[in-house]
């Protein structure tokens, strides 16, 4: 029933050309930038109602690493590995948060594939040196395609550079520091001019 719903929304564009091998290829990229949207909209719902975890754990993450920095800076090596060791901890939660969301935009994809096999299940696709394969083998690098041509193009996208917008605003903090930021800063310090006593 799922696949019979889908069946209008998706085949379409399978239909747009009399040529059935550029029919298929329309319709395939179709599929392939329908399941990209949903997929990327569903992951911008997750992160917003999750919104003040991630902005957390980007901050822990930020601020720790700065800490550190600073801590080798003044060459306190105590305070250095305990900050080090929370802030390590803090990109592992940081990294995990950000895949577990990512794949928040993956659900839709075994319902693309199995559309797929529910239309197109009986036609061979031959392919080089494999033989015959089956939808999900032509559907699976079209789709990966797309997600990085999607990404490139979300900047130009008026409802997705919101998104990207509020992001930012609700993950607004300091900078990442790095061992060059305290070279530089005791450069600027060392280029002070000392006042000459009257």
């Amino acid at each position: 029933m799922i696949y019979e719903f889908l069946d209008p929304w998706m085949i379409w564009a399978f239909r747009t050309s009399d040529n059935p091998y550029m029919g298929f290829t329309i319709g395939l990229i179709w599929v392939c930038l329908l399941t990209t949207v949903i997929g990327e909209t569903c992951m911008a719902g997750v992160y917003f109602l999750n919104k003040r975890h991630f902005a957390k754990i980007n901050r822990d993450m930020v601020d720790h690493h700065n800490l550190s920095v600073r801590a080798l800076g003044v060459k306190d090596k105590t305070a250095w590995k305990a900050c080090n060791s929370i802030a390590n901890d803090a990109f592992g939660k940081n990294f995990f948060s950000r895949m577990a969301l990512f794949a928040s935009s993956l659900w839709v994809v075994p319902f693309a594939i199995g559309w797929l096999f529910y239309r197109f299940g009986q036609v061979d696709f031959a392919v080089p040196l494999l033989g015959s394969v089956g939808p999900a083998f032509v559907f699976i690098p079209v789709y990966i395609v797309s997600r990085i041509l999607f990404s490139r193009a979300k900047p130009w996208l008026p409802f997705f550079r919101t998104i990207k917008r509020k992001v930012q605003e609700n993950e607004a903090t300091d900078d990442m520091m790095t061992f060059m930021d305290l070279v530089q800063k005791k450069d600027q310090q060392g280029d002070t001019p000392i006042p000459e006593k009257s």
